[in-house]
């Protein structure tokens, strides 16, 4: 704490006075974007407010582990690492230091060792911290030790750190696809809860799940199809080199992969509603079947795929009240995914009218829920 003085005189003697300067109160913790995405702008302002305060205040492994997050995200990577760094030398048995410094050793330093390193310690410390664990998992998934990677996720599971509405919303995923079935995925949220679900339950394990950022790594994807001979497209992972295309494009290992399966037609493909489906330059054309979009023009009819959402998915938990929603809008926006299918459903043909009524009533639902205000107009607009 620093101090500032200056003298007065009060009755006949002179007495220091010493002024304190104000103590800054703790910013805002720093969200992680699977939880609550900001803008570039508040997390530069963030990693203003964390670093005066550590200034004042002096260092600690939370508040560096703060700092270290916004400056991730307001893409100061040097600053980052070193921010990582230190907070783990300050706090050896800090969880959330320890699976951020895990993560980025992996993802921008590249020392695959030292983040398995850094991430074994998290979960010993730290058994059922969610981060620690996806991001083990994910280390593991990137060095193409899938093995290693389902033992983590079975352990997700087993510790019941997957909210419900996560749960359900991978259940839903899996549970329509046809036998054999390959799910792109994209994101944290719609990849980690379905691959717990597998490993956990042993639930659909025949549905190969692929995260699409993953699929450009080499290991990933050669260790991903050695586990899957069958869907093994015909193209040189090792041959591939990401550059420009005439048109601009990113040439992406996963597009090209993705591509292939897609044309050689060895197990049905499908995008999972929250995926991205248009990545630099590539667009499959893509057919709404319940909340997945399928690349074959083949698959269930409009009507079977309103009775998965009519009967076969689990939607309470996506409007349940005790779920701290404000907390995890990111989890909001993904089951906000529900309504827009069921909306794109009931303006398919083939529908029966009733069950048209159904899953507009079930999409008004979940849009009001969650103030989906612009959808729940557009569902009021078709019902006309």
């Amino acid at each position: 704490m620093t101090f500032c003085s200056r003298t007065a005189l009060f009755g006949g003697f002179l007495l220091a006075v010493f002024a304190v300067a104000p103590v800054l109160s703790q910013p805002e913790s720093v969200p992680r974007l699977k939880e609550r995405g900001l803008d570039k702008a508040s997390y530069v302002q963030l990693a203003k407010e964390w670093k005066q305060y550590i200034e004042q205040n002096g260092e600690s492994a939370d508040a560096l582990a703060n700092l270290a997050l916004a400056y991730k995200y307001s893409e100061e990577q040097d600053a980052a690492v070193i921010a990582a760094k230190r907070a783990v030398e300050l706090g050896p048995d800090n969880p959330k230091a320890l699976a951020l410094l895990g993560e980025m050793l992996a993802v921008w330093v590249e020392d695959e060792e030292a983040a398995l390193e850094v991430l074994q310690r998290c979960r010993e410390v730290a058994p059922d911290y969610e981060f620690g664990l996806t991001m083990l998992a994910t280390a593991h998934l990137r060095r193409g030790e899938l093995s290693d990677a389902d033992e983590v996720f079975q352990t997700v599971f087993d510790q019941r750190v997957i909210a419900t509405p996560l749960q359900d919303f991978a259940y839903n995923m899996l549970v329509g696809l046809p036998r054999g079935a390959v799910l792109i995925t994209s994101g944290d949220n719609d990849t980690f809860p379905p691959l717990a679900l597998q490993s956990g339950m042993d639930f659909r394990r025949d549905v190969v799940v692929i995260n699409r950022s993953l699929l450009n790594l080499p290991e990933y994807a050669k260790a991903l199809f050695k586990l899957h001979p069958s869907i093994t497209p015909e193209y040189k992972i090792d041959k591939h080199e990401t550059r420009y295309s005439s048109d601009g494009h990113v040439e992406l290992l996963s597009n090209k992969l993705i591509e292939k399966m897609i044309e050689e037609k060895k197990a049905p493909v499908y995008f999972a509603a929250s995926a991205n489906r248009e990545y630099s330059g590539f667009s499959p054309e893509l057919y709404i079947e319940g909340m997945n979009f399928r690349t074959s023009a083949r698959g269930l009819s409009a009507e079977e795929s309103a009775r998965l959402f009519l009967d076969t998915y689990r939607l309470d938990s996506a409007t349940d009240w005790s779920y701290a929603w404000s907390l995890m809008p990111k989890v909001s926006q993904l089951v906000g995914n529900y309504a827009a299918s069921m909306i794109k459903l009931a303006e398919a043909e083939g529908l029966t009218a009733q069950s048209r009524l159904s899953l507009l009533d079930k999409a008004s639902d979940i849009a009001e829920f969650h103030d989906l205000t612009e959808m729940s107009y557009y569902i009021k607009s078709i019902r006309k």
